[in-house]
Parts: structure tokens; C-alpha cells; sequence
């Protein structure tokens, strides 16, 4: 008999997303971040009305990268309180509403 986990298509998707997310994460992240000081060069207010639909889309991408991970990880058993496993140094949740923040007062 084979091992059901090593069979079962789902648990091999968690295993790939448990694996590949973190890094992805972190490149949007840093993605996000350049993009956002982009706006202090902007002058016109259509291309800056555009800019801020970008960051918001880039928000999006990477709120959805997050849930994926925490989706991986609790199926994995790997998160606890909350918590999403191997993403190191990296307070999403407070990135996500800063930069909601700075979106909105803009």
C-alpha cells in the first residue's frame, strides 16, 4: 500500500504552496515597496490616480499569496494562533494596513 499523503494531490499542492510561498511573498513585498515610493515621482494626478489602482491591485495579489500560505499551513497543521509558518521577519498583517493606510490618505 501506498502512503495517501504522498498520493493525494491536495496534500502535494500544500507541500508545493508551503515550500514556494514565503519566497513569493517576499518578492511582492519588495515589489509592492518599490512601486509605492514610485508615487513621490508622479506629479500628474491621472498618473498618479493609476499608480494608486496598481498598489492597491498589488495589495490584492499579496493578501491573496497570505491566504494561500495560512491555507497550507492549517491544512499542514503548521499554524497556530493564527500564525503562518516560515515567513520570517515578515509582519504581513501590519504591511497590509499600513499600506492600506498611506492608499487611503493619498
Amino acid at each position: 500500500m501506498s502512503d495517501p499523503e504522498k498520493t493525494d494531490p491536495v496534500a502535494t499542492l500544500r507541500d508545493e504552496l508551503l515550500r514556494d510561498l514565503p519566497g513569493d511573498i517576499k518578492r511582492v513585498r519588495n515589489a509592492y515597496r518599490r512601486a509605492a515610493q514610485q508615487a513621490a515621482l508622479l506629479r500628474e494626478a491621472k498618473d498618479f490616480t493609476a499608480h494608486q489602482t496598481a498598489c492597491k491591485a498589488g495589495l490584492g495579489h499579496l493578501e491573496i499569496l497570505i491566504k494561500l500560505l495560512r491555507w497550507a499551513s492549517d491544512g499542514d497543521k503548521g499554524a497556530a494562533n493564527g500564525k503562518v509558518k516560515e515567513v520570517e521577519d515578515v509582519d504581513v498583517e501590519k504591511l497590509i494596513k499600513e499600506a492600506r493606510a498611506a492608499l487611503g490618505s493619498a
